[in-house]
């Protein structure tokens, strides 16, 4: 039985690699026929070229692992039903799960890759850099409970934020501003505290506004915490713990975390999605060993692949709308196959 599971791993591994370097490479020639004018009259242009092609690999990746393991199943098991190899498995008792199991070890394998392409590989060759978030920024805002805080400038290095203005909403309908507060700067203090200077305070009372103005206040981490820190590389690309991380620090501060979620069931949303694919593709396959149905059986397999990429980009869009749960916009597709897969498993059995 081992020599049988390495014999098939074997097969949809040797599959697998060759249809993802023959994806790979037709978007590469797509590329470099769209930029061979450019390749051909500048001295840098395929310099140019090839640095935006090695950057743009993650997301290539991202598009075609899922696609390539679907494949690499449906070449797999119509190469095996040809030979008649799938009917002498199961003459001798390995059914479906038994030839889906070596399958499911090369999975892992792609599943890894999936994770290192998303959250290393890109960071790898976007070059990401640490000291870039030290930069200062401009126009940052952000609601934190029921105040919205605008910074028309910030600047980490430093840690002053400059031209800072913090409105403050009524807790109840209509939810009218009830305060605005506006600091010359803002600096963090050697303690937990942030020092706001030159500020002036308008407050909705029960006569109207009135005004005060003080040089100094200061303010508790919590109430002023550090949000207009950038970061160097967006969710999508945060590994787990970092982006676990991120989410627990935003729920402390008070703000949103719900596009983040979505972010974080992506991951494993992603990790998933090769075996729901191969879970689709199997009976898929095995349906008709017959050498006349292979290549109808392939199409629609592509056709499958291509619909699992287009709906998976439309749930998810719809989950950063709000239109659907973090869990469902990250999920939905996936569960949708594998019920798919179950039906035609059930049917070909």
């Amino acid at each position: 039985m081992k020599l049988l599971s390495r014999y098939i791993a074997g097969i949809y591994l040797k599959y697998w690699s060759l249809c993802l370097m023959a994806l790979v490479l037709l978007v590469i020639i797509s590329n470099l026929f769209g930029n061979l004018d450019s390749i051909v009259t500048s001295p840098d242009g395929l310099f140019h070229f090839l640095d935006d092609t090695l950057r743009s690999l993650p997301g290539i990746f991202d598009l075609l692992l899922p696609m390539t393991a679907l494949l690499a199943t449906l070449f797999t098991f119509n190469s095996l039903g040809r030979s008649s190899e799938l009917v002498a498995m199961q003459s001798v008792g390995v059914g479906l799960l038994g030839q889906l199991r070596p399958i499911g070890l090369v999975l892992v394998f792609i599943s890894a890759l999936v994770y290192g392409n998303q959250n290393y590989l890109f960071r790898m060759l976007q070059h990401a850099d640490p000291a870039a978030a030290t930069s200062a920024d401009a126009h940052q805002w952000t609601v934190l409970r029921d105040q919205i805080i605008y910074a028309r400038r910030v600047d980490p290095q430093r840690g002053r934020v400059t031209d800072v203005e913090i409105f403050t909403l009524a807790s109840r309908p209509p939810f009218r501003l009830e305060r605005l507060q506006r600091a010359q700067h803002v600096e963090r203090g050697n303690d937990d505290t942030w020092r706001l200077q030159d500020v002036i305070t308008r407050t909705l009372g029960l006569h109207g506004w009135t005004l005060n103005r003080a040089p100094t206040l200061e303010r508790p981490r919590k109430d002023f915490p550090d949000l207009f820190q950038q970061d160097v590389l967006d969710a999508h690309h945060m590994p787990f713990f970092e982006l676990s991380s991120r989410i627990r620090q935003l729920q402390s501060q008070g703000r949103r975390v719900e596009l983040y979620e979505l972010e974080w069931y992506q991951k494993t949303a992603a990790l998933f999605a090769p075996f729901a694919l191969v879970w689709f593709g199997t009976p898929l396959a095995q349906g008709h060993f017959r050498r006349g149905r292979a290549s109808g059986e392939i199409m629609v397999g592509i056709l499958g692949g291509l619909l699992f990429l287009i709906a998976t980009e439309i749930v998810f869009t719809l989950g950063k709308g709000g239109y659907l749960s973090p869990l469902l916009g990250a999920w939905a597709v996936n569960g949708a196959y594998v019920v798919l897969g179950c039906a035609l498993m059930w049917r070909v059995r």
